[in-house]
């Protein structure tokens, strides 16, 4: 019990915007700095919402998060700013804190809810901050729709 009011401490402490979780379980590894939930994962945070079956989050020495992986069956919304709502899924999601870079593995797929555009590879990179993306393929080749506006 005691290892989950710490946990939890963490967490009210470090995520500005309120990071709120969910799951079936959760575990605390206070020597590996690490808290993990299993079962139904449910992550939101503001319009910012992960689905998955296992996330790790993973803290610094001084009980700073580094990143949270979530696994198994990844199903995502992100809000990138007011105007761009993203939704997706892939096999592993990687987020880290410092640089605020998303990374997607495994039949990763993006896409824009208000233009319908879409990316897809095996890894997709965004960085929140800057709205950079890089896609890489796999044995298949990525694929990208943009929306052309015919005037």
């Amino acid at each position: 019990m005691r290892k989950i009011l710490i946990f939890l401490f963490f967490l009210s402490s470090v995520f500005a915007n309120n990071l709120h979780i969910t799951s079936k379980k959760f575990k605390f590894n206070s020597g590996k700095m690490q808290g993990i939930f299993t079962g139904d994962v449910n992550a939101t945070e503001n319009k910012n919402n992960i689905l998955s079956e296992k996330m790790v989050i993973f803290f610094n020495k001084n009980k700073k998060p580094i990143k949270y992986i979530a696994t198994k069956n990844v199903k995502f919304i992100l809000n990138l700013d007011k105007n761009a709502t993203y939704k997706g899924h892939c096999e592993k999601l990687v987020y880290f804190f410092k640089n605020e870079d998303i990374y997607l593995f495994g039949n990763a797929l993006v896409k824009k809810l208000q233009t319908g555009e879409l990316i897809s590879g095996e890894e997709i990179k965004i960085n929140r901050k800057t709205k950079d993306i890089s896609v890489v393929g796999g044995k298949k080749p990525i694929n990208i729709i943009i929306k052309v506006n015919n005037q």
